[in-house]
């Protein structure tokens, strides 16, 4: 309250009390609060003066919670931040919250690895900034940094597909709101760590909110299910409709086997394929017995191989809260269990949540806000790792051999088990490709996680409008994977086994000073300085053993080689910051920030930074009040910018020595150690990346708030970018990392909210989201032409070039003359380039959503659809599936008549047009698909059901008989149906897929497990 007409003025305490000296002659208060209207009381010869603030709907403005928790009116910020509550985010069938946000915030793309259960999740804000940085996002939860890294391993050709993100450790039911923070003048006070944009998630535990004493549990039941190709089943397996068991389906239909003279003699019509196999160890012999049980044998097709090799996987959820408080103090208990089947066996998530929140004011000045939280979360997994169509890269993968399956084998039937030596039996004659089944049974990965995070808050008031902060936190946990291979399979034939031991901890300080001050009815202003210091501590033990003696039996002293490796590393950051916020007559709104930094991963002349910030905001509808109609409700333009800055990780700027202890082997046998300079140059001039973003953005509210929308556009600039350069190997080294090059991301994101109909007790509101984000490649230097990102070997992979946009997928093309016409050879192929090309961008041109809710009395019916236009994907699964014949698409429904030639459109090398006939399988598999790699190059636009939600709410009048104050049933549905338009229609393709993994590539799909569809029930009970 300020007493009119003066610049006298003072806050209230969190109990409402307060105290005020009146200037002589002054005779009026003026009550105020966000949401509330204004009041001005006369003083006249009263003491005390107790005032009801009453609600204001028509100035009713949403507080937000900015970077460093601070609380702040949205119409006083100068930047873009969205705020997602609790209703779009609990009772989800999705365990990870990541995936959850998907589609619900501008700018913000999340991309899964994979449909299995408890697999990364990849997240950008605004684009790609760095090439060799991380670009993931900083979560806060309740104040304090949170660790959610994936640590995967061996990259996603070894292995490492199956790790988690460790935001999947937040439990999505205990989340009170999530406040998304994407530009740089919003994070600036959070230095380096939000350079990528900052997720600030707020727990029920959390939360500052009074609670009323109330119990709630939530229970929900789910099943999951894979999203399947549509399968041709009238031909079977073969080539050139020559039929055979090979791993091609380009055999002829059985009845053409049948009457064909080169076919209906065929042994493989009336043999079983296991009586070919090979002689090699004894395998042929081994399945004699069961061949004989099964001859004489009738080739036919198993429709449902596929399919039946997947489950529908049981989802079980449950929450519990107990929340109490008085005057003085509340307190809110959580606990939630999370039990996950994957859709395939073998595969599934299990996770405990423990938490307890503690709100006190502990004195008049000081209060306190605690929370403590404890997860277990235990995942696993057959092994998942990147397929091409021809077994897995380097790892084994259980996905890498199931979904091109041949049309007669009977996947699920079939023995999968050498009866002798337990290993892996399949179709082939060459028993080179392992069998699905034997995979799930003797080839597993876990992971198990217990993790600690807990905040502390003390508020302590030093004075009036002065005021002291203080925030410590910790975010520690362990995992312990496992890798275990028993021996048997096609590669590591003697058996593997790996344990991967990590321990990772932040330790977070800040001490914050705050002073608010009204200078008069049209002046205030704010200040805010503050300390912080984080430490991060990170070890991780590897121990990998090979050739096993007992099956089954994983410990490292039952296998003859074992070898190990320590890690850990350090960092240390530590920085002052500041922010002068002025209110100019609730109009303009001028906010200056700035944080310093010191940093321990650059030598000690690069180490401090100073990233400074300024953003305006101007309410012209408060201006200009005529402005102001039932029209045009509200207006806000905004204005800022904002710096940052990328370090590189620990240890970039020295050189480091390799040991090794068991490098060779004497004649005697003997260990000789080894220690070598590492191949890797440490730069000591190496600088941090630099940070710059400009955005603007338009709020406004119409139509007697029934319309709202938020327009931002953005222009981010990075420069200094740290960049692997290789070395000439003479030089004593391969590799340093240098500064250099410079992107530039720029975009434009739309948030639109209406109520297009409110009419008694029904209501529909809408949301659409819609963003375009553009990153370029402005320049690598004078040493670099291109710098790979991600992708095998110096091939097929994501690229950043000079002056194109980041991550393009680089790989071999089709050859074509000046006219674009493909070049054909002699033999009638399509012709492969012998180096590399540009294939296309992977970055959508945008992506939008839009979310409808309809509302009568107790029932809501809430359908959210997304939309992405464009972006270039590379998919293994429609190379293989289509190269090999499986599909609808290739079947005689579909109007494919393999037994037709075809002639491939282009031109022969003197011109002339192509007119060479080459069979069924010579288009798909030696042309399209497996000769080069722009065949498996498609446009990924995709429209999709993202979520479908009906819910009720039992009326009060019913529920309150039973004592309960609250009780509600929803039904719920997660990517019921999509379309990826430009892909073969049978192929049931979802580009929401990273094969890559979590990191820095775009565009890649590598067999690494279809999406998966999600739907089931929710109890909600109050008491």
């Amino acid at each position: 309250m300020v007493v009119k007409g003066t610049g006298a003025g003072t806050n209230t305490g969190s109990d409402g009390t307060y105290s005020i000296g009146i200037p002589a002659g002054a005779a009026t208060l003026v009550f105020s609060f966000v949401g509330t209207a204004t009041q001005e009381i006369e003083v006249g010869n009263r003491n005390v003066i107790t005032v009801a603030l009453l609600p204001d709907d028509r100035n009713l403005e949403e507080v937000i919670v900015t970077a460093q928790g601070i609380a702040r009116e949205k119409r006083a910020l100068g930047y873009a931040v969205t705020t997602i509550d609790q209703k779009a985010i609990q009772d989800r069938p999705q365990a990870d919250i990541g995936r959850i946000l998907q589609g619900k915030v501008a700018g913000l793309n999340i991309t899964s690895v994979s449909g299995v259960s408890g697999t990364g999740t990849n997240m950008t804000i605004r684009g790609y900034s760095s090439i060799t940085g991380s670009n993931q996002p900083l979560f806060v939860v309740d104040g304090i940094p949170f660790n959610s890294s994936t640590n995967s391993r061996g990259g996603f050709t070894g292995g490492g597909q199956s790790a988690s993100s460790r935001f999947l450790d937040i439990d999505p039911n205990n989340v009170e709101k999530v406040t998304v923070l994407k530009g740089l003048a919003a994070t600036v006070t959070y230095g380096d760590q939000g350079r990528n944009g900052v997720i600030l998630v707020t727990t029920k535990n959390g939360s500052k909110k009074a609670r009323p004493a109330e119990y709630a549990i939530t229970q929900s039941v789910f099943a999951n299910k894979a999203h399947l190709p549509r399968y041709q089943n009238d031909y079977v397996g073969g080539f050139q409709q020559n039929l055979g068991y090979f791993l091609s389906n380009w055999g002829p239909s059985l009845q053409e086997a049948a009457t064909y003279p080169s076919q209906n003699a065929n042994p493989a019509l009336t043999t079983h394929p296991y009586a070919f196999l090979t002689t090699s160890g004894g395998l042929r012999d081994a399945m004699a017995a069961y061949v004989a049980s099964v001859s004489p044998y009738q080739m036919q097709v198993f429709p449902d191989n596929v399919k039946d090799f997947f489950r529908t996987g049981k989802i079980s959820n449950t929450s519990l809260n107990i929340s109490a408080g008085g005057e003085k103090a509340g307190f809110n208990m959580s606990a939630g269990y999370n039990t996950e089947q994957g859709y395939i066996p073998e595969n599934g998530l299990k996770r405990l949540n423990l938490g307890l929140g503690l709100n006190a004011q502990l004195s008049k000045k000081l209060h306190v806000i605690s929370s403590f939280n404890f997860v277990n979360t235990d995942q696993y997994a057959p092994p998942l790792s990147g397929g091409d169509g021809n077994n897995a890269l380097d790892f084994p993968s259980v996905m890498a051999n199931v979904l091109f399956t041949p049309r007669q084998v009977d996947l699920m039937g079939w023995p999968f088990e050498n009866p002798v030596t337990g290993g892996t039996v399949y179709f082939r004659s060459n028993n080179d490709v392992p069998n699905p089944r034997w995979v799930l049974k003797n080839y597993k990965t876990t992971s198990v996680i217990n993790r600690v995070f807990a905040s502390t808050l003390f508020n302590y008031q030093l004075a009036t409008d002065f005021n002291l902060i203080y925030k410590v936190g910790m975010d520690t946990y362990t995992e312990n994977q496992r890798y275990m291979l028993n021996k048997g399979g096609v590669t590591f034939v003697n058996g593997f086994y790996s344990t991967f031991d990590i321990s990772n901890r932040i330790w977070d300080n800040s001490l914050i000073l705050t002073y608010a001050k009204t200078i008069s009815d049209n002046l205030s202003f704010s200040v805010k300085a503050g300390a912080n210091m984080r430490n991060d501590l990170h070890e991780g033990k590897v121990t990998t053993s090979q050739n096993q003696l007992a099956r089954s039996l994983f410990r490292h002293d039952n296998f003859i080689d074992n070898s190990a490796s320590d890690s850990e590393w350090e960092e240390t950051r530590m920085g002052i910051f500041g922010e002068v916020t002025a209110d100019f007559g609730n109009v303009i709104f001028l906010n200056v920030a700035g944080r310093n930094d010191w940093t321990s991963t650059v030598e000690i002349a690069n180490r401090r930074i100073f990233y400074p910030s300024a953003s305006l905001s101007f309410v012209p509808t408060s201006a200009y009040k005529v402005m102001e109609s039932d029209f045009l409700n509200f207006l806000k333009l905004r204005i800022g910018v904002g710096t940052s800055a990328g370090f590189p990780s620990p240890y970039s700027t020295r050189n480091t020595l390799d040991q090794n202890a068991r490098a060779f082997l004497s004649s005697s046998r003997a260990s000789i150690q080894t220690h070598s300079v590492n191949n890797y140059l440490g730069n000591p001039n190496l600088r941090p990346e630099l940070h710059t973003e400009y955005e603007a953005g338009m709020e406004g509210r119409m139509f007697h708030n029934s319309l709202s929308f938020d327009l931002t556009v953005f222009r981010r600039n990075t420069r200094n970018l740290i960049t692997n350069s290789p070395l000439d190997a003479s030089s004593g080294f391969t590799s340093t990392t240098i500064n250099i090059g410079k992107i530039r991301n720029e975009g434009i994101e739309l948030s639109l909210s209406a109520t297009p109909v409110k009419r008694g007790a029904f209501s529909w509101d809408l949301n659409l989201v819609y963003a375009r984000i553009l990153p370029k490649v402005l320049d690598l230097g004078q040493t670099l032409e291109e710098v790979q990102i991600a992708g095998i070997g110096a091939g097929l992979g994501n690229y950043a070039m000079k002056g194109k946009p980041f991550n393009v997928i680089k790989g071999t093309g089709f050859r074509r003359d000046e006219n674009g016409r493909l070049l054909i050879g002699s033999n009638g192929y399509v012709q492969a380039t012998t180096t590399p090309v540009i294939l296309g961008d992977p970055n959508p041109a945008f992506t939008t959503s839009l979310a409808n809710t309809l509302t009568f009395k107790g029932i809501s019916l809430d359908v959210m659809v997304s939309y992405r236009h464009g972006g270039a994907i590379y998919s293994s699964a429609a190379g293989v599936l289509m190269g090999r014949g499986l599909l609808t698409d290739t079947g005689l429904k579909n109007g494919y008549d393999r037994a037709q030639t075809f002639i491939i459109p282009g031109v022969k090398a003197d011109g002339a047009p192509n007119n060479s006939q080459v069979t069924a399988s010579d288009v798909a598999f030696n042309n399209i698909y497996f000769s080069a790699d722009e065949g498996r190059i498609y446009d990924g636009t995709t429209i999709r059901l993202q979520e479908l939600s009906l819910s009720y709410q039992l009326p009060a009048t019913i529920v309150s008989k039973l004592r309960i104050k609250r009780a509600s049933v929803s039904l719920t549905g997660n990517n019921l149906w999509y379309k990826a338009v430009h892909f073969p229609d049978g192929l049931h393709f979802d580009t929401d897929n990273l094969g890559l993994g979590v990191g820095n590539g775009l565009g890649f799909e590598y067999l690494t497990g279809p999406s998966a569809r999600r739907y089931g029930a929710t109890l909600r009970l109050s008491f």
